[in-house]
């Protein structure tokens, strides 16, 4: 026998532990499944109902009827499946046989898609073509999040509804088909990209979360002795602080992770969209395009909400300056405000609160968010005011205000009022869910005031704190004059292949000069030889060899002299990351980066409204 080897016993102990844990994950596999079926199924039910309006005049009537009839048979009988499910709970031996009828149910789901996508298809007619494709990639991005879950759904899905799609796009042979084609095969790779590590990393958070239970539970029955619980108490302890840095570990990798490759994706359809002419083709991009700010979108909500259930989030309050916080905010949202034309304005005096500074800068952005939304004209005002001796944070806006029977809905997740289409440009309702959990994490009351037709007010009361030690910071000032796109020389610092060409020729697409380099150390090379500064400076954070994107833009400020406006891009904004951007008056944006939302802060920054100035 081998001596490192553990006893028989132990093998088989750890053996038949690690089935247990298996069979658990595999349930709750299902569970999420037929637990997310009915918004899944309103969502199919709205698709259909679109398609066969638009369709109704150009396809048989029968064939249309036949298509829909298929669609909502299928969906009745899954629906009819959830009801067992529900009362039905299941056990060990029959979760798998749950799972092969929801991959059948995707199955037949996906092969009606994909039929559609050939028996609804309109030679003659580009603007019929795109916008079949338009929905069955809509269907399917919004599908991913939920079959995901389980990888033989997801497939029985994904291939039969967009294979067709590209095949028959191929078949008819004609450069807008083959350019659609093109189109569909680079989503298709994408969302199966993207399915995977979404599956990959929902099953690490499920394994996770049942390793520290089932470790809680043997924990709590090892209490024998004293010496044994003493024991038994460091080593939880020490187990705890492991899972804790796991844990944190891995929300950075997912961070970075599924960040890299939207990115990637938002700038090859944001060029793509400044290359083609065909007015069809390029709606078709701008609607992928908005698809993947919906999966920026959700996938950042789910993240937080992630976060504060499984409470990895620890509020650790200390004294702070309000003022500094606002000039941050600023920082993030001041150029989506101008694009909108709104006012966007923060008043706060000398005022010092003590919290959280990051919880609370994360439960404001949404707020902000929200606010900027949904307002259409007039302007957004966040202030601090002192309220009975009391510092109250508050968000006003002059919006379209929300009925009083419904204000206590808007706080439910997934609830939008003033979104019943389900527009995900707009959001996808979990916001003020998320403001409303961080602050019962914090213990601050949240309240609201609004008034159809004239706008909506949330505040919440926040400690009052004294003044901590504070470096001194020098503000910057603007550094170019203002001027157009067209003829401005970029530098654009990325090691990403892939992204890297994306931004040059979503950049070169606008008229810009497009120098691009991978290091730190290639930049600094090139911009000795060059005779005048550039316009801007996109820069990544993560940068191999020798120093970041910070160090990049420093380098060359300092070649020229001068404080050449900069965006900085990055996977993850830590407080102290944003702090050195207020400090040097650069812009940052989180990845993935959206082509419209980069367009607006590269206008801005040209303009010369881009260095951040205190204006609280």
């Amino acid at each position: 026998m081998n001596p490192a080897s553990p006893p028989a016993p132990v093998a088989q102990e750890r053996e038949s532990n690690r089935a247990l844990l298996d069979e658990r994950i595999q349930a709750e596999q299902v569970r999420l499944l037929y637990g997310g079926l009915l918004v899944s199924t309103g969502g199919v039910l709205l698709a259909v109902a679109v398609v066969v309006v638009v369709l109704w005049s150009v396809i048989p009537t029968h064939v249309l009827l036949v298509w829909a009839a298929c669609m909502m048979g299928n969906q009745v009988w899954r629906l009819y499946l959830r009801h067992r499910f529900n009362h039905r709970v299941p056990d060990r031996r029959t979760v798998a046989r749950w799972a092969t009828l929801w991959a059948i149910g995707s199955g037949i789901s996906g092969m009606l898609w994909g039929a559609g996508s050939l028996l609804l298809f309109v030679p003659d007619s580009p603007v019929h073509q795109a916008f079949l494709m338009a929905m069955v990639v809509s269907v399917t991005s919004a599908a991913l999040l939920l079959i995901g879950a389980h990888l033989p759904s997801f497939y029985a899905f994904i291939l039969p509804a967009m294979g067709p799609l590209v095949v028959r796009n191929l078949v008819e042979g004609t450069t807008d088909n083959l350019t659609l084609a093109f189109i569909s095969f680079v989503v298709t790779i994408a969302l199966i990209s993207f399915g995977r590590s979404y599956h990959r990393i929902l099953i690490e958070s499920l394994r996770n979360r049942f390793e520290n239970e089932a470790m809680m539970k043997r924990f709590a029955s090892q209490n024998e002795e004293l010496d044994r619980a003493r024991q038994v108490a460091e080593a939880a302890k020490a187990q705890a602080e492991a899972a804790n840095r796991s844990r944190t570990q891995f929300f950075a990798a997912a961070n970075h992770d599924l960040r890299q490759p939207l990115h990637a994706m938002g700038l090859l359809a944001g060029s793509l969209a400044e290359k083609v002419k065909d007015p069809d083709v390029i709606a078709l991009t701008n609607t992928i395009s908005a698809s993947m700010e919906a999966l920026e979108g959700l996938f950042n909500e789910l993240l937080d909400m992630s976060r504060l259930d499984s409470g990895t989030i620890v509020a650790k309050p200390v004294h702070f300056s309000i003022r500094q916080l606002f000039d941050k905010l600023r920082l993030e949202f001041d150029a989506e405000a101008a694009a909108k034309d709104l006012s966007l304005r923060f008043r706060a005096r000398s005022t010092f609160l003590f919290s959280d500074p990051v919880l609370i800068e994360r439960t404001l952005r949404n707020l902000i968010s929200n606010a900027i939304r949904y307002t259409s004209s007039g302007g957004v005002l966040v202030s601090c005011r002192m309220r009975g001796g009391v510092p109250w944070l508050e968000v006003w806006d002059t919006g379209p205000g929300i009925p009083a029977d419904q204000q206590e809905r808007i706080f439910e997740e997934f609830v939008q009022l003033a979104n019943p289409e389900r527009d995900r440009r707009k959001g996808l309702g979990l916001g003020l869910s998320i403001v409303r959990r961080l602050c019962a994490l914090l213990g601050h009351e949240l309240a609201m005031v609004s008034r159809p037709g004239w706008g909506s007010m949330f505040r919440l009361k926040v400690p009052a704190g004294r003044e901590p030690p504070m470096v001194r910071r020098q503000p910057v000032e603007p550094a170019i004059e203002p001027g157009q796109l067209s003829g401005k020389t970029v530098v654009v610092i990325d090691d990403d292949v892939e992204i890297q060409a994306g931004m040059k020729s979503l950049l070169a697409g606008w008229g810009m000069n497009v120098l691009g380099y991978a290091t730190v150390d290639e930049a600094r090379s090139a911009v000795v030889a060059m005779a005048s500064a550039p316009d801007l400076v996109i820069a990544d954070y993560r940068l191999p060899g020798g120093g970041d994107g910070l160090d990049a833009i420093d380098s060359i400020r300092q070649r020229f002299g001068r404080d050449i406006p900069a965006i900085l891009i990055t996977g993850s904004a830590s407080p102290q990351l944003v702090s050195i951007a207020q400090e040097k008056g650069f812009h940052y944006l989180l990845k993935p980066v959206m082509p419209a939302k980069l367009r607006t802060l590269v206008n801005f920054k040209i303009k010369g409204n881009g260095s951040p100035r205190s204006q609280t």
